[in-house]
């Protein structure tokens, strides 16, 4: 298949330079700052002290409005944050053809709507997990070991075309699992990341901080909880194995664990609240599920988007 990543962030750039070390077919989707800086340095990646740099395929959106590419592409994954998501839409839609699909790999489930309204059928679900920070030079930092991605039709269905897609992003360095139950795989994710997001930029500390006060636990399991009702609400099933693994995480001692959006606001940069924390907030409020501690956490990281 012939792959585009939207992106060459913390997330698509971890995984598209995988793919390309695999022998894929990746081009990235890039401004073109960032074209220009990949074309003179290669997409570096550091782990654990060593560092990788891939030379990589780069379009801009201007070459593909131009018509500068030849055909459309087998698959198309979105790694951008939630505020770039039109923008990239606009972008990649010359690019989408009637065979396309499109696999997004963003937070949350919002996303979906958007996607689906613009591009119908080709859209699958996704889910990607990686420890990853775009450092200041352009490069991806691996924060930690955890590196798999989840992927599979909206429907539950095994098709020919995720069969496909599977055969094109496995093996290439990173754990993959086709699912026939990507939705809730979605939100198994969000349930720990809004947890996580809400505890951490509430209180401006990591979790072993918030575990060694007197009540950081009981507002982490608080957080979990109000996650886990809005999901049941929603007719999601949630196993126990994924509460269980939300509160060993965020109520380890010592742990110096914190949620991106914590270390975007610490950074001073943009955080993608709507979809991961104020987006669970509305949607309890239609469904009458109180969630106070979310609701706080989507007030308090309001505030920071308007101030900064």
């Amino acid at each position: 298949m012939r792959v585009l990543i939207v992106g060459a962030g913390a997330v698509g750039g971890f995984f598209g330079a995988s793919l390309i070390e695999a022998n894929r077919d990746v081009t990235f989707l890039v401004r073109p700052a960032r074209a220009e800086q990949l074309a003179r340095d290669g997409l570096v990646v550091r782990d654990a002290g060593r560092e990788s740099a891939t030379p990589v395929a780069t379009i801009t959106a201007g070459q593909i409005t131009a018509g500068q590419v030849s055909g459309a592409f087998d698959l198309v994954i979105l790694s951008v944050k939630e505020q770039a998501l039109d923008a990239a839409i606009t972008d990649v839609a010359p690019a989408v053809g009637p065979q396309t699909c499109v696999l997004p790999l963003l937070n949350g489930m919002r996303h979906l709507d958007r996607l689906t309204d613009a591009f119908g059928s080709a859209v699958l679900g996704g889910v990607a997990v990686v420890a990853s920070q775009l450092g200041a030079d352009g490069a991806v930092d691996l924060l930690g070991p955890d590196r798999f991605m989840r992927y599979g039709e909206l429907s539950g269905e095994m098709t020919d075309r995720i069969a496909e897609v599977d055969r094109t992003l496995a093996g290439a360095g990173f754990d993959t699992v086709c699912s026939d139950r990507i939705v809730t795989d979605m939100w198994d994710k969000w349930i720990f990341l809004a947890s996580a997001a809400a505890l951490t930029t509430m209180v401006r500390a990591n979790v072993g901080e918030v575990t060694a006060t007197e009540f950081g636990p009981t507002v982490a399991g608080a957080l979990i909880d109000e996650c886990v009702s809005v999901a049941i609400a929603s007719g999601i099933t949630v196993a126990s194995a994924v509460v269980a693994n939300a509160r060993s995480r965020l109520i380890a001692e010592g742990s110096p664990f914190t949620a991106s959006l914590y270390r975007d606001m610490s950074a001073g940069r943009d955080v993608e609240s709507d979809s991961v924390v104020t987006d669970l907030v509305r949607r309890a409020d239609r469904l009458a599920v109180s969630v106070p501690l979310l609701t706080a956490a989507s007030v308090t990281l309001s505030l920071y988007r308007r101030r900064r």
